[in-house]
């Protein structure tokens, strides 16, 4: 304490240069960052829209999810005369997707996360793998191994993570009744959620951009009640072989399923 006049003291504090590096990644000189981009294509060759988020990881959370849900579009479905809008993507999906990408990343590597939009689904990439001692089969065991544990706690107060390892349950609960529109992949260094836009129109669990026009045509013949390759073959337009080739595309690709023997084989849609 410095005294000054009499009777008066003045407390005198000492700061510590630099700050911790949660205290960096919350701050507006955060070096990380993260990209988001908007797709016309699945193949990502013609960008709509393209961004770039840094400052902290709060705010950078913030603006991508204003992004996610600014291209979450919705189609309009009658159940009786009631009406539903049904959006592409469920928002607490998105929202796991987002923030798990955002906690669980290796802040030491200083590529972004990327965000990316397409017209069958939504791909976020963060970086780092699966957290050490953790395999691919313990992600749907519901257990909370966080790799930023300072972070997780931060995010966890502020009410935006649970801290119980429930975030890929909720992702898969919210798209009940769609069977594998969570895709989960791991390299080394990289872990990706692909999400399923619910509205595109789908043979199967495949999109039905992701097919060529001599699949869908067969694919919709099936569809309609066409089961052998004679009549396939006849409601395409197609010849023996071609008809044969398309067919044996779409088995390739878990759309059909052959059935009977070879005197009364029948294709219908997995």
């Amino acid at each position: 304490m410095l005294e000054t006049n009499p009777g008066e003291t003045v407390v005198k504090l000492n700061f510590q240069a630099g700050f911790t590096n949660l205290a960096l990644l919350l701050s507006d000189q955060c070096p990380s960052f993260l990209k988001a981009a908007a797709f016309d294509d699945d193949e990502r060759n013609a960008f709509l829209e393209r961004e770039e988020y840094t400052g902290s990881l709060l705010a950078q959370l913030d603006s991508a999810y204003e992004f996610l849900e600014s291209h979450n579009k919705f189609k309009t479905r009658y159940d009786g005369l009631e009406r539903v809008d049904f959006d592409d993507y469920p928002s607490t999906a998105l929202r796991e997707a987002l923030v798990n990408a955002v906690a669980h990343r290796e802040y030491a590597l200083s590529s972004p996360t990327l965000v990316s939009v397409m017209p069958s689904r939504i791909e976020i990439v963060t970086l780092g793998g699966l957290v050490p001692g953790i395999t691919f089969a313990d992600l749907t065991a519901n257990i909370s191994v966080p790799r930023n544990k300072l972070l997780a706690s931060v995010l966890y107060r502020l009410g935006i993570i649970e801290a119980w390892g429930t975030g890929i349950g909720r992702m898969r609960s919210a798209y009940e009744g769609w069977p594998a529109a969570v895709e989960l992949s791991v390299t080394p260094n990289t872990f990706t959620v692909a999400l399923a836009n619910r509205n595109v129109r789908r043979l199967g669990n495949v999109p039905v951009r992701e097919l060529t026009r001599d699949e869908i045509a067969v694919a919709r013949a099936i569809a309609e009640g066409g089961t052998t390759r004679s009549a396939l073959q006849e409601a395409a337009g197609f010849s023996q072989t071609k008809t044969i080739n398309v067919l044996n595309d779409l088995i390739d690709k878990g759309i059909v399923v052959r059935e009977g023997g070879t005197r009364n084989v029948r294709y219908l849609l997995k």
